[in-house]
């Protein structure tokens, strides 16, 4: 019975040795893949095709497509277990879900031009704090200070006219919620053309479980479109 896997079970499997099979077109694959897995498009799998490519059943096999909605690698994961793979699962949230964690990917788009490599720090602060606590931290270079929550889940951030208020002021009374987040596997092209139509001068960069990674602001992006 073909199995559905996270992505943390995903880097478990494969640092156990498991294999990784993308069943998207060509293309997409040489966009970007996960490290060190192999392309069999869907409608191109057979035992011969799986052979030359070197995927054998002696291995645990993770099939993967492109999001959670594609349907291709229940599909492929299926089809291998009828081929005669006893030990196949489904990654379910598949390639969008591992560049969501800023993981590492191969293929054409250059790591450095994403957004995960070019967030940088930014302070940050805790939603039981006071304002006089945030002195030391506002105003800085980009005048806020991200509010974050366990294993840093952005919960939303202070602007730098908050250090004006009474000292005793609590962060969740001036916390302005929803700040706008992009995944660090964006590219800085797409990344400095969504600003420009938004109107926004800077972007928090978090993972797909809303973790933060840094800050991109128009500046950082100069150049890039």
């Amino acid at each position: 019975m073909v199995q559905r896997a996270e992505t943390d079970d995903v880097r478990r499997l494969v640092e156990a040795g498991a294999q990784l099979l993308e069943v998207l077109p060509e293309s997409a694959f040489r966009a970007e893949h996960l490290p060190g897995a192999r392309n069999i498009p869907l409608p191109e799998m057979t035992l011969e095709a799986l052979e030359r490519s070197g995927t054998g059943p002696e291995r645990p096999t993770v099939v993967y497509c492109y999001d959670h909605e594609c349907d291709l690698s229940a599909r492929g994961a299926a089809l291998l277990e009828a081929l005669g793979f006893t030990d196949v699962y489904d990654y379910v949230g598949s390639k969008t879900a591992w560049l969501g964690e800023g993981l590492p990917v191969e293929g054409d788009v250059p790591a450095a031009t994403r957004a995960g490599a070019l967030a940088r720090k930014v302070p940050t602060c805790g939603f039981d704090e006071q304002v006089g606590d945030l002195r030391d931290r506002l105003p800085g270079d980009d005048g806020m200070c991200v509010v974050v929550g366990e294993d840093d889940i952005v919960l939303g951030l202070v602007r730098e006219e908050a250090v004006r208020l009474p000292a005793s002021t609590a962060v969740a009374a001036v916390l302005l919620p929803g700040p706008a987040s992009v995944r660090p596997s964006i590219t800085a092209e797409e990344l400095a053309r969504s600003m420009d139509d938004d109107g926004r001068w800077y972007v928090l960069v978090t993972t797909s479980h809303g973790r933060l990674l840094g800050l991109v602001t128009a500046a950082d992006l100069h150049g890039q479109h």
